[in-house]
């Protein structure tokens, strides 16, 4: 039977259970910086079957530091539960727009560790404008044990901010521990960087939650001048047998926006840890550095199953897609992976380079049956696709069976800056053309050799396997 308790500045044990209460800081309207600090239920830690309340925090905003730990100052153990906890930066009520304060850290729920079988609760955040935004959705230390991350929202203020949002740990997470389904949407002419589990390694049997990330177009004239990084797992590495989540990412920006994305693990992917299936999609202007899962991959690492999109800059820019990582390394095996490029409506040149698994593949890595779309340009415009189903093979690396997709859609068309670097008929690779205008089979193509190149002429456009000198037949097309 849970006891309803009001704040106490020690622990909360056994069956007690914190009020559901309302906090606000103060507002410092002086030129002197002061600080909040409020603490949802314990001062101290919670313990065994204790509960945190549904508590809601107002910071306050002009020259304050608000610090706020929603549930408990110090660690959840046992099978503890973190309250349903709201937060709201720089001190404005919900509907009368953000305030603005130096610097918001918010705990979800526990200030130091969470293990055993404790819980975090679903906490809601909303950052303050021209401010510093650090939250931590549950623990800011490790989470180990059984303990699992509660499912967090967290807004940030339409612009002018730094925010950066661990899902569930600012630090570790091991053992059997598992990440909450987090979402986060971002500010315009803002920072903001997302780690959807843990700041820093996950290990042992740990698992990554499914998060979310979305970029805010509805202010500020959309996501605009905002260098966006997202982590889906975590921010350092994935060892041992821990699993990545199935994450998402989606910006449509108007301007400037540079996005860094990778879809489970900053770090390396090693032992047998496995990525997620994760989803990126971006367009706007700007510029997109994206990995499917990892910086690299060795040991017996998998990457998962990733679809990685850029839609229509308008304009210049680039993009460098890789399926699963820079490097694999290893027993290490590639995702089967869709990579699409960017298209270019407006002037000047975009430039895509797609690499279906990695920049360079070594040891006995094998990569994934990959699909690569090529980016289209305007007649104003032009795009340059360079495309590696696979990548660099060194030593015993495989590649496996890829597929190369030209689709022109009226007036954007694929043109001729097009080189596929990794063509391989003994892996049975493919060559599609789809809506090209005056091609619908294999002899309306016109192949050349140029030195040690073989040019694919097709219609108006043009595609250049790269140190291919081979003849090629109908096996390697598709028409469509």
């Amino acid at each position: 039977m849970f006891k309803r308790v009001p704040f106490t500045p020690g622990d909360l044990t056994d069956h007690q259970w914190g009020t559901d209460d309302i906090l606000t800081g103060i507002t410092n309207s002086t030129t002197i910086t002061i600080t909040n600090t409020l603490i949802g239920d314990a001062g101290g830690s919670m313990f065994e079957f204790c509960k945190g309340g549904n508590d809601t925090f107002f910071g306050g905003f002009f020259n304050v530091i608000n610090t706020v730990y929603g549930d408990a100052v110090g660690n959840m153990l046992g099978h503890s539960k973190g309250g349903d906890d709201t937060f709201w930066g720089g001190g404005s009520l919900p509907g009368g727009g953000p305030g603005q304060s130096p610097t918001n850290t918010f705990y979800g729920d526990a200030g130091g560790n969470m293990s055993d079988h404790s819980k975090g609760g679903n906490d809601t955040f909303t950052g303050g404008a021209f401010a510093g935004n650090i939250f931590f959705g549950d623990a800011a230390g490790s989470l180990f044990d059984f303990a699992q991350g509660g499912d967090d929202t967290f807004t940030a203020s339409f612009a002018f901010a730094q925010n950066t949002f661990y899902g569930d740990t600012g630090n570790n997470m091991s053992d059997h521990s598992k990440g909450g389904n987090d979402a986060f949407t971002g500010g315009s002419i803002s920072g903001n960087t997302f780690y959807g589990d843990a700041g820093g390694n996950m290990s042992d049997h740990s698992a990554g939650g499914n998060d979310t990330f979305t970029g805010d177009t509805t202010l500020m004239g959309g996501l605009q001048n905002s260098v966006n990084k997202f982590y889906g797992d975590a921010g350092g590495n994935i060892s041992d047998y821990s699993k990545g989540g199935n994450d998402t990412f989606t910006v449509v920006a108007t301007s400037g926006v540079f996005n860094t994305f990778y879809g489970d693990a900053g770090g390396n992917m090693t032992g047998h840890a496995e990525g997620g299936n994760d989803s990126f999609t971006a367009s706007g202007s700007g510029s997109n550095n994206v990995a499917g899962d990892a910086l690299t991959m060795s040991d017996h690492a998998v990457g998962g199953n990733d679809h990685l999109t850029c839609g229509n800059t308008g304009g210049s820019g680039e993009n460098i897609l890789r399926g699963d990582a820079d490097a694999m390394s290893g027993s290490t095996h590639g995702g089967n992976d869709v990579l699409t490029g960017g298209n270019n409506s407006g002037s000047g040149q975009l430039n895509n380079f797609l690499y279906g698994d990695a920049l360079s593949l070594s040891g006995c890595s094998k990569g994934g049956q990959d699909v690569l779309y090529a980016g289209t340009a305007a007649a104003g415009g032009t795009v340059n696709n360079v495309m590696w189903g696979d990548g660099l093979l060194v030593g015993g690396a495989r590649g496996d069976q890829d597929q190369f997709v030209f689709k022109d859609a009226g007036l954007m068309t694929v043109g001729t800056q097009n080189t596929i670097e990794d063509f391989s008929q003994g892996q049975h690779d493919q060559i599609v053309f789809i809506d090209v205008a005056g091609v619908q089979s294999f002899n309306d193509l016109v192949i050349t050799q140029s030195a040690a190149d073989t040019v694919i002429t097709a219609g108006e456009d043009q595609v250049t396997l790269h140190n291919f000198a081979v003849s090629l037949t109908e096996k390697d097309f598709l028409f469509a």
